[in-house]
């Protein structure tokens, strides 16, 4: 470097091969140890004012010459370690993370090493082939003959909700994204979504100015499911209204007790009503590369659209959304617009492949291509064999709560979520919400254990959501003597 400036040989060393070799070195060695790590915890919590400071204090304040500082990169992936919730402890049961297959961690570095923006095809050529083979993948679970339907990759479930919603409204009403929301007097367009929907989709109902008044909410069951008697019902009186309803939103594993919907009965009364149907399948879509697991999903071959998060129950890195159409053309309503400078005539054979004009986002990571390398790699049954182990735990769990006095499962469980209530004794119902709340506050304080709750007919209870394939049955018990021994201490009036 004899002769360059100091700028040029702070680039130089800051962008150098020899930093990716020492930068690797140093998180493989640490990843190791967390991967190795066999304690019992859920989240170590520090007070935000606390870990601003901390942060701070890595930050250099001296103008560097661009070289590699192992000991502080060190530092800083152990501040990072140390506030993130620990997905391979026998203590994490509390949201829908997993831990991800350690090779598609190490090409999330490739990935970001040489990206593939994923949109367009002359930037992201392999992410937008794996776009493709992997919706032929899926299409041979759901029946759909190849050609028929189409699959674009988003970043998460939010996304794709709305991107499916888009396209559902333009189909019933076309003119709407040149033209706006026009409708007759007296009428108003509107969605339908259980009361159980992801907040996602009442919050697309915002964005695409329909409004929370035209969101039409469908009755559940007593395992939280859309009661499709109930639902007609409601749909007809929302029409006496003067609402048009164009797209019923159904669940495959909601978020608060993983309940699936109806969906072979909602998708054959919306094709009679010329409304489009879309399964939020963002947990349990995934259910889809098991066989034992598959027939769970009955009716979802006859949705409109669906999307799943391989980020979630594929268990590859965030964020990786799969929103799928049954018929191939629908996937070019969402987004109606002309711009030279990146969208081709879309019969050419490139434009075929990519997905910028059917997608929001224009600069997308790859996140496709860890999934696709997953079954290249290994083959969907290793993912089929993690989520079949989850969900039969589950049922295991259900089944041990119920058999104690102090426990109550809420609903039989259909996926891997788990809602559950801790009877203590001497409390009266009434109380029990409040309870369950101190018990996942102070269990999250101590770090131990981390679990969620969730609200449940208005009245807060207990949820667990099993992620970790380490976890067994004897975990279980250990988290239920947790709950014991924290509610014992908070009725005694024992701080935290």
């Amino acid at each position: 470097m004899h002769g360059q400036s100091p700028a040029r040989t702070s680039l130089a060393n800051a962008f150098g091969p020899d930093a990716l070799q020492a930068a690797a070195a140093v998180a493989v060695e640490r990843l190791d140890e967390y991967l190795r790590e066999e304690s019992v915890a859920g989240v170590t919590l520090i007070p935000p004012h606390e870990l601003l400071v901390r942060a701070r204090e890595l930050m250099r304040t001296d103008v560097g010459d661009g070289s590699f500082e192992p000991e502080r990169f060190r530092d800083i992936i152990d501040l990072y370690l140390l506030t993130a919730i620990h997905l391979r402890s026998r203590g994490y049961m509390g949201r829908q993370f997993s831990s991800v297959l350690p090779a598609t961690s190490v090409f999330d570095m490739v990935l970001a090493m040489a990206p593939q923006p994923a949109s367009f095809y002359e930037a992201g050529q392999l992410a937008n082939v794996a776009d493709k083979i992997i919706a032929d993948e899926f299409g041979k679970f759901l029946g759909w003959a190849p050609g028929t339907f189409d699959m674009i990759s988003t970043s998460g479930g939010a996304l794709a909700n709305l991107t499916a919603m888009l396209a559902a409204r333009n189909t019933y009403a076309p003119n709407s994204w040149s033209q706006g929301i026009e409708r007759p007097i007296g009428r108003r367009l509107a969605i339908a979504v259980s009361e159980d929907a992801h907040y996602s989709v009442t919050r697309a109902a915002g964005i695409m100015g329909i409004g929370d008044a035209s969101v039409v909410l469908l009755p559940l069951n007593s395992r939280r499911q859309i009661d499709i008697g109930g639902a007609i019902q409601a749909l007809e009186a929302a029409r006496y209204q003067g609402l048009d309803v164009f797209c019923i939103v159904a669940s495959a594993g909601t978020t608060s007790v993983g309940a699936i919907d109806p969906l072979r009965e909602l998708a054959q009364y919306a094709r009679s009503q010329g409304i489009w149907l879309h399964v939020d399948g963002a947990h349990g879509g995934a259910m889809l590369v098991s066989d034992a697991l598959r027939p769970r999903l009955d009716g979802i071959e006859l949705a409109d659209s669906f999307c799943l998060d391989a980020h979630k129950t594929l268990f590859v890195p965030a964020a990786c959304t799969l929103l799928f159409y049954r018929d191939s053309h629908a996937s070019r309503r969402a987004f109606v617009q002309e711009a030279s400078y990146v969208f081709d005539h879309p019969e050419e054979e490139m434009a075929l492949f990519e997905s910028g004009s059917k997608n929001f986002e224009c600069t997308k990571r790859p996140s496709i291509l860890e999934l696709w390398m997953v079954w290249a790699m290994y083959g969907p049954e290793v993912l089929a064999t993690k989520l079949e182990y989850l969900v039969e735990l589950t049922w295991q769990a259900h089944c041990y709560f119920d058999s104690q006095p102090d426990f109550r499962s809420v609903t039989a469980p259909e996926m891997n979520i788990l809602c559950f209530e801790y009877l203590a004794p001497g409390v009266p119902p009434a109380a029990l919400g409040a309870l369950h709340i101190a018990i996942r506050d102070r269990m999250r304080a101590d770090g131990r254990y981390l679990i969620t709750k969730v609200d449940v007919g208005y009245q807060p209870v207990l949820r667990v959501v099993f992620m970790n394939h380490e976890l067994r049955l004897r975990d279980v018990e250990a988290l239920a003597d947790e709950i014991r021994a924290v509610a014992m201490d908070i009725l005694a009036g024992s701080p935290a």
